[in-house]
């Protein structure tokens, strides 16, 4: 017997369909706390459950996800619409007693406005909550998340980490109404990070020393923006369209393995402090008030740069038509 199920019964081969009076009377004939599926949720008898050991597909007119005592979820949670014009239903999503999901949650183009993280601790793929309404989160006791976090197109305003401290993935908080982010704990990110198209004035990095993808920051509201312990990131830096960004403080990174962006802003001064190693092309153009640039003591592909800037000790120019 499943140690979460005693004292009910456990069914592993069965599946509950929300929509089937028969299999729903199954469920609380035989005292059964376990399946391996649940179909059309929701319905009373699937948050009495203590374990789904595979998928629960949510039926697109549900507007709560409730899981009530269900303690785990082994496979995916899914369900929403595929566009703004083809929406779920789903307005709330309450995790209650689940303390670790093993699959994706893909809770995708809904109306979601409210989520409750309850006891989950671990989610142990991508949790998804991307193209919903949701105005603030906060992820309480979640620990970790081993895909991707990913909750951009949304409406948020304010996000608090609590006490995640690892995503194994990309995060990804693009598209939203921020203003700040700070990344708590958080000390792992697997691959990129986009914080695009915010309305941000600051970030903080905490402790995070590595991006092995993109950052993206390009699109916000910033004056100056500081880099943290960041030391190496793997793919490209994006620094671009910010219209009030004067100064950039590049900290203690000292490798970018792709790209620099950081075109279309209104520096006056850029200090690449202890960067070393920029793989491809270096993007200063369209900075009107930068008019020297001073290369020494870098690796750069090719630059790129508006005609008024003085070069010093830089790369050939980028054969980009943009940049010619």
């Amino acid at each position: 017997t499943d140690r979460f199920c005693a004292p009910c019964s456990t069914e592993t081969n069965l599946i509950l369909d929300c929509t089937d009076s028969s299999s729903r009377a199954a469920i609380t004939s035989n005292q059964i706390c376990e399946v391996t599926q649940v179909d059309n949720c929701c319905c009373d008898e699937f948050s009495s459950l203590k374990r789904v050991s595979g998928n629960v597909n949510v039926r697109s007119d549900e507007t709560m996800l409730y899981f009530g005592s269900i303690r785990e979820v082994g496979g995916q949670i899914n369900g929403g619409g595929s566009s703004s014009f083809n929406r779920g239903s789903l307005e709330s999503l309450n995790f209650g007693q689940v303390t670790r999901v093993s699959g994706n949650v893909e809770l995708i183009w809904n109306r979601i406005t409210r989520v409750e993280m309850g006891m989950l601790g671990r989610g142990g793929g991508t949790l998804s909550l991307r193209n919903n309404v949701l105005t603030s989160i906060n992820f309480g006791a979640v620990t970790r998340i081993d895909g991707d976090l990913f909750f951009g197109f949304n409406l948020l305003s304010s996000i608090d980490f609590g006490a995640i401290t690892r995503i194994g993935g990309d995060l990804w908080l693009n598209i939203n109404r921020l203003t700040s982010i700070d990344l708590g704990s958080i000390t792992y990110i697997g691959r990129h990070l986009y914080l695009n198209n915010n309305k941000l004035t600051s970030i903080n990095f905490g402790a995070i020393a590595r991006i092995p993808g993109e950052l993206r920051v390009n699109n916000n509201d910033f004056s100056s923006i500081g880099f943290g312990s960041i030391t190496h990131i793997g793919g490209s830096l994006r620094v671009f369209n910010n219209p009030t960004l004067t100064f950039i403080d590049f900290g203690v990174i000292r490798y970018i393995g792709s790209a620099l962006f950081v075109h279309n802003n209104a520096l006056t001064i850029i200090d690449f402090a202890a960067i070393t190693h920029i793989s491809f092309n270096l993007d200063l153009h369209n900075n009107p008030s930068l008019t020297s640039i001073d290369c020494s003591g870098i690796n750069i592909g090719c630059l790129c740069r508006s005609s008024y800037m003085t070069a010093i000790n830089c790369p050939n120019r980028c054969t980009f038509t943009y940049c010619a």
